[in-house]
């Protein structure tokens, strides 16, 4: 199993094969699309990050031992900065 480190570092050296922003933007929205969906039962408000200006749900759960995050937002940009967090964070 990874690291966060190295998943991480696995991150930085896909973004530095794109040479301008709007490259990483289509990425990150690529990522968010690949998303996996959220089950739109626990779409609830105690699920709800406060203080975005997007809606974004996040939701987390004891899978065989190891952590597990599932999310959704209402923002394409959003939803791709979450894919990158879930894929970091997901044990």
């Amino acid at each position: 199993m990874k690291t966060i480190e190295e998943k991480q570092q696995e991150i930085v050296s896909e973004f530095s094969l794109f040479d301008d922003w709007m490259e990483k933007y289509e990425y990150i929205i690529d990522l968010g699309k690949d998303l996996p969906l959220i089950d739109e039962n626990l779409k609830t408000e105690d699920r709800l990050i406060e203080g975005c200006q997007s809606r974004v749900w996040l939701n987390s759960e004891i899978v065989d031992g190891k952590m597990k995050y599932t999310a959704d937002s209402d923002a394409i940009i959003t939803k791709g900065i979450i894919g990158l967090l879930i894929r970091v964070m997901n044990s």
